[in-house]
């Protein structure tokens, strides 16, 4: 019965398959075989490839010559030339990482907080940026610190009269409406 079932499905589903092409192992091998793995034809009959240029060897003792490289664009950063030993070494060093310039926290002083303050804070944000674009990160942190100062006096000025207001103005409210009471 199970032999019956397994070839009743190989007969259904061969019907279902006859739009599609036939297996794989259903075509015949290729005359003369395959060719071998990788695609190359196998080694051998081939002369080794001449060498074009004898090789060359210094004495022993003998100093490989200075050579002159052509003028090039500055690379990135400061290069400094350091004397050593009778030649010259060219030590290329990175650019610094730029000091902070509180630019964001100074414009969110300025308007979200206490406008008036928060201005001076982004004008030393400003400055910072300018500086940094000229290289003189020294002064160009000294601005960012300041500009982050600024900005910090804006947001707690602006905190204390809000709380300010927020006292006077329940005074008041309580004021009126204990003299109202009847």
């Amino acid at each position: 019965l199970q032999h019956y079932f397994i070839q009743s499905n190989l007969r259904s589903s061969m019907a279902d398959n006859k739009d599609q092409p036939p297996a794989y192992n259903a075509y015949p091998p290729p005359p003369g075989g395959y060719p071998p793995a990788g695609g190359y034809p196998p080694a051998g009959g081939y002369p080794p490839p001449p060498q074009q240029y004898p090789p060359q060897q210094y004495p022993a003792g003998q100093q490989y010559p200075m050579q002159q490289y052509p003028a090039t664009n500055a690379p990135a950063g400061n290069v400094v030339v350091q004397p050593y030993a009778a030649s010259n070494v060219i030590v290329v060093q990175a650019n610094p990482v730029p000091p902070p310039t509180n630019t964001i926290v100074a414009w969110i002083a300025c308007l979200c907080f206490c406008m008036p303050i928060g201005l001076v804070a982004v004008c030393k944000a400003n400055s910072a940026e300018n500086k940094i674009r000229q290289g003189d990160y020294a002064a160009a942190r000294e601005l960012g610190e300041s500009a982050k100062k600024w900005a910090i006096a804006a947001i707690v000025t602006a905190v204390i009269l809000g709380a300010l207001i927020g006292i006077i103005y329940i005074v008041f409210l309580f004021t009126v409406l204990s003299n109202n009471v009847y």
